[in-house]
């Protein structure tokens, strides 16, 4: 009987840990039939420190994209502390300043790549992603990805590069 407990056992194990078990992504991916892919793309995010934005164009490059960069580098610096003081105690909080510098003349895109995400503190996972493909000259929405999709758990996560690829794949009609 034990034999046949540990038969049950060796294949449960190999079959989690074999090719049979694959993870699959739900995610959301829809595309107008008006979309150009050979087009020329721009990233744009609020914060250019975000990682994100890197990425996005290093992936859209990388499977042969046309990529603008925004002219443009934000972030924020420190800029100082305020002393904020009560009866017994007294303590400095960190003040910061927004900062814009243009690097470059603006260059025309075809599309702006706008993007909102969700990521687990200090990890390279994200929980929620979501990207918007518009056509500068009309406005239009003419692709949109979203992660996880209809349906998926809201505790779903997936690594930042495979999300990127699912998106590029969809773009790239793979």
């Amino acid at each position: 009987m034990k034999t046949f407990h540990y038969f049950i056992l060796a294949f449960a194990v190999l079959s989690i840990f074999s090719s049979c078990y694959t993870i699959s992504y739900t995610h959301s991916f829809y595309k107008t039939p008006v979309f150009r892919r050979d087009a020329s793309f721009k990233v744009i995010s609020i914060n250019s420190n975000d990682p994100l934005l890197g990425r996005l164009e290093h992936h859209l490059l990388k499977n042969g994209f046309k990529v603008v960069s925004d002219n443009y580098i934000r972030g924020e610096v420190p800029a100082g502390s305020t002393i904020v003081s009560t009866r017994d105690t007294t303590y400095q909080l960190p003040v910061n300043q927004s900062v814009t510098l243009r690097f470059a003349e603006e260059s025309e895109s075809d599309y702006v790549i706008k993007f909102q995400s969700r990521s687990h503190y200090n990890s390279n996972r994200i929980s929620s992603l979501i990207i918007n493909v518009v056509n500068v000259k009309n406005g239009q929405n003419e692709a949109s990805f979203t992660f996880p999709g209809e349906g998926a758990y809201s505790y779903s996560s997936i690594n930042v590069d495979e999300a990127i690829a699912l998106f590029i794949a969809g773009l790239a009609g793979k």
